[in-house]
This record gives structure tokens, C-alpha cells and sequence, in this order.
């Protein structure tokens, strides 16, 4: 076993099936606003009944999964907020950051999302509607950032060599989400030189068709002088309302916000970066 097999990070042959399946029906869960049918399970997992059957049982005794009487759909409890809610309120991260995001958010009258860097994946943690706006982007909190998409994965994609940003990439495949999205390795690769080298990054309409963002990394010091990036602060835009430029103008008011977020960093256990 090498030393980070060590450290935790097993190996994808040594997954355990059935925790796979069983988190794969909590994300699906997670997303279905009606809940899911055993039916719905079965086909997402590709498994005989008898096993999704089995799976589905210990999640609802586990008490992360219950079952409508009525119409006989599967749904998440509230035990997986409470989880989040807790690791949040252990690392002392949104009551250390809502003031800055709210501030942020006011002053530029757009949505601001701060998301969390966590091995290999990034995970949106926190959304902020500016309170002025009669016309507002929903904020979604979906699971998956794809990365050479959105600015929030740009921005982080900038941060490390190249070798391993395409490597990121690559997993989730070059599939272009609009007639903006960047499609080749060599367009990404110079999009994030880019990127790094300003200290942010534009997604203008690559994502979504007449939405504009733009991201900054978090970068704090965990050891040495090498800056890690452990998270990204995002604006959000209508483009009608904000073009390529006005994303770009904004850019020093959330660098600004990335470097106080960086001072305030949680640790991991109460203690900050400042």
C-alpha cells in the first residue's frame, strides 16, 4: 500500500459496492423534487430487485430514507441536512463567511455561491441572492461541477499544473453544454493559463445560455510558502445585465472577498488561518 492508500484514499478496486449503491440512491434522492419510485431504484442502480430491495430497507433504518404511504415514493429525511448542518457548524465555515458573501452580494446586486474544495471534487456550499433584484438567478446546488464549464471549476482548474487539471477534466469527458463551451484540451489548457494568470476566471455563457460568471480561488498556506486553493467565491449574472466586461470589472471586489475569506479559514477544528 503506498502512503496515500495510507492516508485514507482507497483505490478504486477496493470500493464496496452496496455503500456505492446506497449513496448513488441518497445524490439521486437528493435531486428528485417527486421522490422516486422502487422502479425509479432498480434502474438507477442496474441491480435485481432483491438487492435494491435490501438497500433501500437499511436507509430507512438508518433513518436517512422514508417511504409515502400513499403514493408509495422514496424520499430523503431531514437526517441529511442535519449531517451537513453539522460539519458546518463544527468548521465554523458559513457563520465565518455569510457576512463577507452577503456584502458581496448587495454591493454588486448579483448571486454570489461559494463552493469547497475537497480532494478531486468541489462542492457548492453556500448560495446568496442579492436582496435588490426583482429578476434573480436560481441558485443550484447540484452535486456535479463540470469543470472546464463553470467558473467555480475554472478558477480552481487554474490553480494546479496542467497534467492534473485535464486530468479532472477528462473524467467527466469534453461534452460541450452550449455552442460556448470550450471543446478541445488545448482550448482549456490556454483558457486556464489565462485564468492564472489574472487571478480569476470567466465562464460567458459555456455553462448556460445567457448566464455569465465569474470565479476567484480561496488560497491559503497549509504548509511552507506553497498556496493551496480550498475553496472558490463565484458571481453569478444574467448576461442581458452583466456582459463579458462588467463580469470582468467586478473581479477586484471578489478578490478582495477570496482574501478575507482566506484569513478567516477554518482549520478543521475552530482555528483560522489569520
Amino acid at each position: 500500500m503506498n502512503e496515500e492508500q495510507g492516508q485514507g484514499e482507497s483505490p478504486k478496486g477496493e470500493q464496496i459496492a452496496a455503500v456505492q449503491r446506497a449513496l448513488e440512491i441518497l445524490e439521486a434522492l437528493a435531486d428528485a423534487k417527486d421522490g422516486m419510485s422502487f422502479t425509479d431504484i432498480v434502474t438507477l442502480l442496474e441491480v435485481n430487485k432483491a438487492i435494491a430491495f435490501k438497500l433501500i430497507n437499511t436507509l430507512i433504518g438508518c433513518r436517512y430514507v422514508f417511504r409515502d404511504e400513499t403514493s408509495g415514493r422514496y424520499f430523503l429525511t431531514f437526517k441529511m441536512s442535519n449531517l451537513g448542518l453539522r460539519k458546518m457548524s463544527r468548521s465554523l465555515l458559513l457563520d465565518q463567511s455569510n457576512s463577507i458573501l452577503r456584502e458581496l452580494a448587495d454591493s454588486t446586486g448579483e448571486l454570489i455561491r461559494l463552493a469547497v474544495v475537497e480532494g478531486d471534487s468541489i462542492t457548492w456550499v453556500s448560495s446568496i441572492l442579492a436582496q435588490s433584484r426583482l429578476l434573480q438567478l436560481n441558485p443550484s446546488y447540484g452535486f456535479e461541477v463540470r469543470l472546464h464549464l463553470h467558473a467555480a471549476g475554472k478558477a480552481w482548474l487554474s490553480t494546479m499544473n496542467s497534467e492534473r487539471a485535464i486530468g479532472l477534466v477528462l473524467k467527466n469527458g469534453l461534452e460541450p453544454a452550449t455552442e460556448h463551451s470550450l471543446r478541445t484540451v488545448e482550448a482549456i489548457l490556454e483558457d486556464l493559463k489565462i485564468s492564472s494568470r489574472r487571478g480569476y476566471a470567466i465562464s460567458y455563457e459555456e455553462h448556460s445560455l445567457g448566464v455569465g460568471a465569474i470565479g476567484v480561488p480561496i488560497l491559503i498556506r497549509r504548509f511552507g510558502d506553497k498556496k493551496e486553493c480550498v475553496g472558490v467565491i463565484t458571481l453569478a449574472a444574467p448576461c442581458a445585465r452583466m456582459n463579458r466586461q462588467d463580469l470582468e470589472a467586478s473581479a477586484p471586489r471578489l478578490i478582495d472577498a477570496a482574501a478575507r475569506l482566506a484569513s478567516i479559514w477554518p482549520v478543521g477544528d475552530g482555528r483560522t488561518y489569520s
